[in-house]
């Protein structure tokens, strides 16, 4: 009707108004406020992920550290807690157990340095070469490694048995050897006991890792060397073992930190004895705490074997750091 009255008085008839659909600029703001939200979200899932890890880390390992280090500074008799200062590190000083457990550490960490990087490189050279059989002794090379520590020492104590013991019926064979050694009483030989033990288990994963470098070394090296009329011991010499001088540097830093440290198959086959023959800072501080329920005394000789154990990686860390700038420089010069 309104358009037929507009016809009528001659004026032009308006066009219907259609909805207007949403502008761009809108569904930009939509699209930039999705993209914010998942900006966010993925820059928050890496402190998410790491999160139950640094609760683990601050509530086992950083706690702890924090309340022995005030132990050592304290006294504590029936139940009353006192600041004693430095009286317990002061005690160290006349402690022959201490000195005595710092020795054998020594000792210890270095002979376990010296076997674990001297055998895994021999095993590794060893499993290098071309021969049949070679992926199953590779397999079976990490079974020593795989072993939990408690069937280890039960092995290793049945063996070393004075009287039925296997190793000792080997040692009879040896002209002016008895029969009955005592090898866990013995303290020298309880020494050699545990250091043939730890290093049994543990040399699988050096040679390992130093067999995962040989093989990344280049075989036209070699092949070059050959047709220069160079030997085995020459090949060694001038390819594999400057090849391998940056994976043992790092090998030893991980060597002396699980050396000093070891505390399962010393403490569960001698219990640090006898004497302190085989008592290692670990197992001193064990038998402090748990033993003689000295925690604060126990707390004094772990700060001072965790400084021991820091400045010792420090200078592997060192060492290492000086090997790959010399090999850097060489190989900038060639």
């Amino acid at each position: 009707m309104t358009h037929d009255i507009a016809s009528a008085s001659g004026a032009p008839a308006s066009a219907p108004q259609a909805v207007a659909a949403p502008g761009p600029r809108r569904g930009r703001r939509a699209s930039r406020a999705g993209q914010g939200h998942t900006i966010t979200s993925g820059r928050a899932l890496p402190y998410g992920l790491l999160a139950p890890i640094l609760i683990f880390e601050c509530v086992f390992v950083l706690y702890p550290i924090v309340r022995g280090f005030l132990l050592a500074f304290q006294n504590t008799s029936f139940g009353l807690t006192k600041w004693v200062g430095v009286a317990n590190f002061s005690q160290m000083v006349h402690d022959a157990f201490f000195w005595g457990s710092v020795r054998t550490t020594l000792e210890f960490t270095l002979s376990m340095v010296v076997i674990w990087l001297g055998l895994g490189l021999l095993v590794a050279l060893l499993m290098n070469w071309n021969f049949k059989g070679r992926s199953f002794f590779r397999a079976a090379l990490a079974l020593p490694w795989a072993l939990p520590d408690v069937p280890t020492v039960l092995t290793f104590t049945v063996m070393l048995d004075p009287n039925f013991g296997v190793l000792n019926r080997v040692a009879a064979w040896i002209p002016g050897v008895h029969h009955d050694i005592k090898w866990l009483t013995s303290p020298t030989l309880a020494f050699v006991a545990i250091v043939i033990m730890v290093g049994w288990k543990g040399f699988p994963f050096f040679g390992l890792i130093i067999l995962s470098s040989l093989q990344g070394i280049p075989d036209d090296l070699y092949e070059a060397a050959r047709v220069d009329g160079a030997g085995p011991f020459q090949r060694f010499r001038a390819i594999t073992f400057p090849s391998l001088i940056p994976t043992l540097a790092f090998l030893s830093v991980l060597a002396f930190i699980f050396s000093f440290q070891q505390f399962s198959l010393i403490y569960l086959s001698t219990g640090g004895g006898p004497g302190t023959s085989t008592s290692t800072l670990s197992v001193l501080i064990y038998n402090e705490a748990f033993q003689d329920f000295n925690y604060n005394y126990a707390s004094a000789v772990a700060v001072v074997g965790l400084a021991l154990a820091l400045v010792g990686t420090l200078l592997f860390v060192i060492f290492e750091r000086r090997v790959a700038r010399a090999r850097m420089s060489a190989g900038s010069e060639i």
